[in-house]
């Protein structure tokens, strides 16, 4: 047998890892499909439960659904036929019975975050334009505060907890539904106070990358530099911490993920993005959720809506909705 040269051992040496990193890929590929698709039927049944026992629209059960779901379908992956279209519909119910209210910019509890939640949930569920989106489009114009950004009205954290990501959620469902007349003055206004603003925590640092990827910011240093913002957040166990002195947790992680996969920003650090991934599949729990602690008080009575973990389930539900979208293919 001929012996083989330096340079054919260093040949052969480098095909084996290429080979060992694509196989690695694909087993890292199949995991995060698996964990997805586990998921998915847990956030349809809550999400058709609470629409048979509450009336209000959510941020949680309704906006997020829609887009895990979207985007999981969008991906290929299965997911029942009519469970996009009954958060859909019960969304556009809702606010259709506040068109009057709309108009005059009063008729969303939640203030311009829902709206801008709603917009956007409806855009990723693939719903088209009507009288209800023009409705929530009007309310966004006149709602819009002069400096160019939309604010949060009740401080709920995490998920209500931040008027970076109120004015990129409204950015993003004016974009999605209005005109681009007039849409154009108050996209211009809101994308320069997003350049501007400075971000506090996970989510505004993640939603102010989001906002700078829909405004295409990304063809200049904002977006960059934003991404870059959120790396320096990533912590020692690969997980994100929603403030400085808490934990890693799936809400934060699973939304910087998706922030920096989305953007694409993060595509020359994939180790920083794999290591996230890996982060958020070891810690889904066997029933498909994931598990994040609540900290805000409640202000509704209690529901259970098929979704685990007792009083945290809004804010399991709405971290595992954002973890599908973090793991569902792109």
């Amino acid at each position: 047998m001929k012996k083989k040269t330096a340079a054919e051992w260093i040949l052969a040496a480098a095909i084996l890892v290429g080979v060992t990193h694509t196989l690695d890929a694909r087993d890292g590929e199949a995991a995060m499909h698996k964990a997805v698709q586990l998921a998915i039927p847990l956030i349809e049944k809550s999400a058709a439960t609470y629409v048979d026992k509450r009336e209000c629209f959510s941020c949680h059960h309704q906006a997020l659904a829609m887009m895990a779901l979207g985007r999981s379908r969008d991906a290929g992956l299965e997911v029942a036929e009519d469970s996009i279209g009954t958060q859909a519909d019960f969304s556009l119910d809702y606010f259709g019975g506040r068109s009057k209210l709309l108009a005059k910019g009063k008729g969303v509890p939640g203030g311009p975050y829902n709206a801008g939640y709603a917009l956007t949930g409806l855009s990723m569920a693939g719903e088209p334009a009507d009288e209800v989106t023009r409705a929530l489009v009007r309310y966004l114009l006149k709602t819009q505060s002069e400096n160019g950004s939309w604010r949060i009205i009740n401080h709920r954290p995490p998920i209500e907890d931040s008027h970076v990501a109120a004015t990129a959620l409204s950015y993003r469902g004016l974009q999605a539904y209005a005109e681009p007349d007039e849409r154009k003055a108050a996209l211009g206004k809101a994308l320069k106070w997003l350049r501007e603003t400075e971000p506090d925590s996970t989510e505004d640092h993640a939603f102010k990358l989001l906002g700078l990827h829909w405004g295409d910011a990304a063809k200049g240093k904002d977006a960059g530099k934003a991404a870059r913002a959120l790396l320096d957040l990533q912590r020692d166990d690969h997980g994100w911490a929603q403030l400085p002195d808490m934990a890693s947790d799936a809400y934060a992680t699973a939304m910087a993920l998706f922030a920096l996969k989305e953007s694409g920003e993060a595509e020359d650090v994939p180790d920083a993005v794999s290591s996230g991934e890996k982060w958020l599949l070891e810690h889904q729990l066997k029933d498909g959720s994931w598990l994040v602690k609540t900290r805000s008080k409640p202000i509704q009575r209690p529901l259970d809506s098929g979704f685990p973990h007792g009083k945290h389930q809004f804010i399991s539900i709405a971290a595992t909705c954002w973890a599908v979208m973090a793991l569902a293919p792109r």
